[in-house]
């Protein structure tokens, strides 16, 4: 089977989990997942007619399957990366919670239920980072701008006291107020 390494539309990230489900139908695996990073990004915005950089994977979390082990291999057979403690902050537990998330409804899906996370809830990955292409995409990207700034202050300041050291100055989030002034946010 070959990969796609680039996803530029959300009908791209689509097709490779239509893929994903068909698999999952003639294997009789059931899944939850929630789509994260990069892709995640693409979807939530592109869904509001907005457009996100490229990227090069699909990352998820699974919040619940059938079958976890056919699951995990399903995934990895078509090159969907599984984040799972990659990140301290927002915690897992948030990013997977369905009262944080909408489902992406329409799409034809029989055996796996896909959601997104809250913008907010994915422009804190990238604030809590310390990744030089995640500071680029606060900076060059419309996330910040597409973001409720009120939902996302809320959630920066809930976040900051479970960061082991946030005067880490290589912390994306202190470049976040020149972020917001330089785009007028």
């Amino acid at each position: 089977m070959s990969f796609k390494e680039v996803f530029e539309t959300v009908d791209e990230v689509i097709n490779k989990l239509e893929e994903l489900d068909v698999h999952c139908s003639l294997n009789d695996i059931h899944a939850k997942l929630v789509i994260l990073g990069g892709s995640g990004i693409l979807l939530n915005l592109g869904l509001q007619g907005d457009t996100f950089r490229p990227t090069t994977d699909i990352d998820v979390e699974t919040i619940a399957s059938s079958d976890f082990e056919k699951l995990s291999g399903s995934l990895s057979k078509y090159g969907i990366q599984t984040v799972g403690g990659v990140m301290d902050v927002p915690p897992m537990e948030d990013l997977t919670n369905e009262e944080n998330l909408f489902k992406l409804e329409g799409t034809g899906f029989t055996n796996i239920e896909v959601f997104v996370p809250s913008l907010e809830l994915l422009a804190c990955c990238k604030i809590f980072s310390k990744r030089e292409k995640d500071l680029n995409d606060l900076k060059s990207t419309n996330l910040l701008n597409q973001c409720d700034k009120t939902k996302l202050n809320d959630l920066i300041e809930e976040y900051k006291p479970y960061v082991l050291n946030i005067n880490d100055p290589f912390l994306n989030i202190h470049e976040l107020d020149n972020i917001f002034e330089e785009k007028d946010i």
